[in-house]
């Protein structure tokens, strides 16, 4: 069974992605103690899964020592690197599609496997109520014992982030990016550290040193919803980044949740258009009174409920060579 070095190792071998690490997690059960059992085990794997190729050796011991330099620097810097087969890595990111093979973390990991947590997300230009909303929203979840979460961006997510921290709750903030690289914004830089400091984390699927780049805040929209139990958007336009964990949080089978503006506050408000149109749709929960806070709840499905099933991954199909005696026997059928 793959463990984090051995994971990132395969990370760092160039045509290596999630789809083709996992497809050698799905295939191998054994424990590798040295460089050439690793070695031993791409090589039976290139046989039974497609996408796998046998790297010439000395890649495999740079991408290795890569690998290596890597972990000791996190260590340094406090950050915990868990592999899909730890058994701290979060239940709730194994079962979704796409999910990781590796994060690292700063802060509390306990927070990643909470019973339920809710990702608050929406617009970085949000009206006034929809600020106060998201404030809200965060603290009301943190007084119910949710753990929230977010992507630390500007407007609603840095709301939802600072609600359940003035709630006493636990929140997760996921970056497009290297733990140790400096957090973007610039401004929520002192907001990551009280996250951290409250008893929450930072998580990451990308290794130190990669900065942000606009796929990875795609692909990190996937684990907000990912980690949740289900997902309130507090504002958000018809088109946009919000719409991405939209998507994701529908594809992954959870409940969605929308801020239900008072007429009011839908004058001149294009950043609730896109609430409207979900709820219309009806792909949302209107959230406004207790009432719709308690029915969304209700939905969600706990920690404690979520089983991961190791999924079938297709494998290469043996070739068969044509025998000249089977192409005779088959002509004579026409």
């Amino acid at each position: 069974m793959l463990q984090a070095l051995h994971i990132l190792t395969l990370l760092n071998l160039s045509g290596y992605g999630r789809n083709t690490v996992h497809g050698i997690l799905g295939v191998t059960e054994f424990v590798p103690s040295t460089l050439q059992d690793l070695m031993d085990i791409i090589k039976d794997s290139s046989e039974k899964v497609a996408r796998v190729k046998v790297p010439e050796q000395v890649m495999l011991e740079n991408a290795y020592k890569k690998a290596q330099l890597s972990l000791e620097r996190c260590e340094r810097l406090g950050i915990k690197v868990l592999g899909f087969n730890d058994p701290e890595f979060p239940v709730r990111l194994k079962v979704i599609p796409n999910p990781p093979v590796l994060i690292f973390v700063r802060g509390n990991l306990d927070s990643l496997n909470s019973e339920l947590s809710v990702a608050v997300i929406g617009t970085r230009e949000p009206s006034s109520y929809g600020g106060l909303c998201g404030n809200r929203f965060g603290k009301i979840f943190a007084e119910k014992g949710l753990v929230v979460v977010s992507g630390l961006a500007k407007g609603i997510d840095t709301t939802g982030h600072r609600g359940c921290i003035e709630g006493g709750g636990q929140t997760i903030a996921v970056l497009a990016q290297g733990l140790d690289t400096p957090v973007y914004p610039k401004e929520n830089r002192d907001l990551a550290e009280e996250i951290i400091a409250t008893g929450g984390c930072l998580i990451s699927e990308y290794d130190l040193g990669e900065r942000g780049r606009p796929n990875f805040f795609v692909e990190r929209d996937r684990l907000q919803s990912g980690l949740s139990a289900g997902v309130v958007v507090i504002e958000t336009d018809i088109k946009g980044g919000t719409m991405h964990t939209v998507g994701f949080c529908l594809e992954q089978g959870k409940p969605l949740g929308c801020l239900n503006h008072p007429e009011k506050f839908l004058i001149n408000n294009d950043k609730s258009r896109g609430n409207q149109k979900l709820i219309k749709d009806g792909k949302a929960i209107p959230l406004f009174s207790v009432d719709d806070i308690e029915l969304f709840l209700s939905k969600m499905k706990r920690t404690s409920e979520v089983q991961y099933v190791p999924k079938e991954l297709p494998v290469k199909k043996p070739s068969v060579k044509s025998n000249p005696d089977d192409d005779v026997e088959q002509m004579t059928l026409f």
